[in-house]
């Protein structure tokens, strides 16, 4: 979409959420497209890690009205080290989605997005181990999303606390990596800003 084309459509989305609807209204045209960087935080309980995420892209696609998105968040991997008493520096390359999300911003924001979740590379005092090309979640994990400032033409702060589930597939290490790392308690935290021009 042509800057001028979106600058125009947000305008009127602008317009439209100013009228006060009482409910959810029809959609005004075709979805509107925006694009944000994506720079964030996530805290997995039980090996008490904090990853720092991003710089990544979030795509959205936005009904007019409603004001119902759907899209995808798009993070790099990142490579989480940790010392594991009586195993020693065990070292994993994490990958988190493409998150595929779905939500509503029309009195409030609420939004679900459901992460893939991949492990490689991982080494355990300095070694390589093998737990081959299929090693992550047995089901994507899912983050029910808020926010308290969200605005479709500059982004917002989304957070959410989360379980990640079983490991599968990840060959020997399947039973080391379920005793390390699912588990509730997880928080997110992501900040989508507008990319300047």
């Amino acid at each position: 979409m042509k800057w001028g084309t979106r600058v125009t459509a947000l305008a009127a989305a602008t317009v439209v959420a100013g009228v006060g609807f009482a409910g959810a209204a029809e959609a005004i045209g075709p979805p509107v497209y925006t694009k944000y960087d994506v720079n964030g935080t996530t805290h997995v309980a039980k090996p008490n890690a904090n990853v720092t995420l991003g710089p990544g892209i979030a795509e959205l696609y936005t009904d007019i009205g409603p004001y119902s998105f759907s899209g995808t968040i798009t993070l790099p991997p990142v490579t989480i080290t940790r010392t594991v008493p009586g195993v020693g520096t065990v070292s994993g390359k994490l990958t988190l989605g493409p998150g595929a999300v779905t939500g509503q911003a029309f009195g409030g924001f609420t939004a679900t997005a459901k992460w893939p979740v991949k492990v490689s590379d991982v080494t355990v005092n300095g070694k390589p181990h093998d737990v081959g090309p299929a090693c992550g979640t047995a089901e994507p994990v899912t983050t029910e999303l808020t926010s308290t400032d969200w605005q479709l033409d500059k982004g917002g702060h989304l957070t959410s606390t989360y379980t990640i589930g079983d490991f599968a597939n990840c060959g020997s290490a399947t039973a080391f990596v379920n005793a390390a790392v699912p588990g509730p308690g997880n928080t997110l935290a992501l900040a989508l800003t507008w990319p300047k021009a």
